[in-house]
């Protein structure tokens, strides 16, 4: 009975650790993340784009950001400039992490992504 116990919580542990450790690991791999003030001072020079839905951005958002859901931008990139830095922001980096590798195949070199997303981003707000 421990045992069974003992084992569900062990995997519980893993795949709980495992997958925030896979999910950060990816990301670096399609994109430059940073953490809130570097986000701040660098994204000046790019387009922020804000991948949450249009209620959780009239709630809140970067400052200077645009309002365009993951959903649409997976089906269609043309609204993303090719020759300026794409800033990324959504809840909690899973939106970004998608966008920024379709991003990727399609050739976009200059892709930034927020750490920990909106709810870790303490900058300029609207």
């Amino acid at each position: 009975m421990w045992y069974t116990i003992i084992a569900i919580i062990v995997i519980y542990l893993v795949l709980t650790f495992g997958l925030r450790y896979w999910t950060a690991f990816s990301l670096k791999r399609k994109a430059t993340v940073l953490e809130s003030e570097e986000f701040e001072q660098q994204s000046r020079n790019g387009q922020i784009i804000d991948l949450r839905d249009a209620a959780d951005f009239k709630s809140k958002h970067v400052l200077g950001a645009r309002n365009i859901p993951m959903q649409y931008l997976m089906q269609n990139t043309s609204a993303i400039r090719r020759d300026k830095p794409v800033y990324f922001v959504d809840a909690d980096n899973q939106a970004a992490g998608r966008v920024a590798g379709k991003l990727k195949k399609e050739g976009y070199t200059d892709v930034v992504v927020l750490k920990g997303g909106m709810s870790k981003y303490t900058g300029k707000t609207k």
